[in-house]
């Protein structure tokens, strides 16, 4: 398998945002014309209503707290006493300023499993966190590569796609729990609707849902290949973040017992790893992740001498 090059693996995954975005609008149009139409109320008007509805979502799911991703994580400030912590501090030094951003804020998780997460919505409010794990278990070059990943997610703005994403979900699970409940309730101006549509609008509201989330997860993947990318681009050392990745797929984590919420946002998936789903799972296999980086299938660890 020949390697892309880093730029043209920027330019495709975000042109498949670019498609996945595009495709949550469409489900969500979709259901409101089926659903006005159903319900005997024209395009014109349900249309503009959902659009403004929708703005209003995605501005107050913007309003997303950082704090509140710091507390689920029980995450602390680094102990600069501490040599491990110091170094995570240098490093996101050092990859900030390869990334031309702000100097995010540092912070350190209390957990034996190798991993890491960024938040905040733009790089002016940028934060990164690491697992005590990870500072023990990851030379200066394999966290190089990890930190590259993670200030690649605030360089990329992905904390901020990922909030309207997840608000487009809601608006969308919400007008399909709001036609269930007209459609069968008595709600709406249906008698004169063709049945036909009537069937359509209730398989919208059924499915679109579901295919939200999905389109959501791919979103999520998507955002992960380009943050590899980044992080590789920005340590000019993509063996590094492989060999990270590569520690993390051998790796037998303690039982994680956080905050389910914030899983997308980590480096690894802290609850699913080797044996996630591809459709279900936050986060591409890790196995894809090294074989792109290394631009060659994934052959397992070397023999042990």
């Amino acid at each position: 398998m020949a390697a892309i090059p880093l730029a043209e693996q920027v330019r495709r995954n975000k042109a498949a945002t670019a498609r996945l975005f595009l495709i949550l609008f469409l489900i969500l149009f979709a259901m409101v014309f089926a659903i006005g139409y159903a319900l005997g109320y024209p395009p014109i008007i349900t249309a503009p209503a959902a659009l403004i509805f929708g703005l209003i979502y995605l501005a107050m799911a913007s309003s997303f707290s950082v704090q509140t991703v710091l507390r689920a994580a029980r995450a602390r400030e680094p102990n600069m006493e501490v040599p491990e912590e110091r170094r995570l501090v240098e490093v996101v030094e050092e990859m900030s300023i390869a990334a031309r951003i702000p100097m995010p804020k540092v912070y350190v998780q209390e957990s034996n499993d190798i991993n890491a997460f960024a938040t905040g919505r733009k790089p002016e409010e940028g934060v990164i966190c690491a697992t005590t794990g990870a500072l023990r278990d990851l030379t200066r070059e394999e966290l190089q590569g990890v930190i590259g990943h993670e200030v690649g997610h605030i360089r990329n703005y992905d904390i901020r796609i990922t909030t309207y994403a997840i608000a487009l979900i809601g608006v969308i699970a919400m007008i399909g729990e709001i036609v269930w409940r007209a459609l069968f309730f008595g709600g709406g101006r249906k008698k004169d609707v063709h049945p036909a549509m009537i069937l359509v609008a209730i398989a919208l509201a059924i499915l679109a849902p579901i295919l939200s989330r999905m389109v959501y997860l791919a979103i999520s993947r998507s955002r992960e290949y380009l943050a590899d990318t980044t992080g590789a681009e920005l340590t000019r050392n993509p063996e590094a973040l492989a060999s990270a990745l590569e520690k993390i797929l051998h790796d037998k984590p303690e039982p994680h017992h956080g905050d389910r919420t914030v899983a997308s946002l980590y480096f690894a998936n802290p609850f699913k790893r080797k044996h996630a789903n591809s459709l279900w799972s936050s986060h591409p296999p890790l196995e894809e992740r090294i074989s792109r980086l290394r631009g060659r299938p994934y052959e397992g660890p070397p023999p042990q001498q």
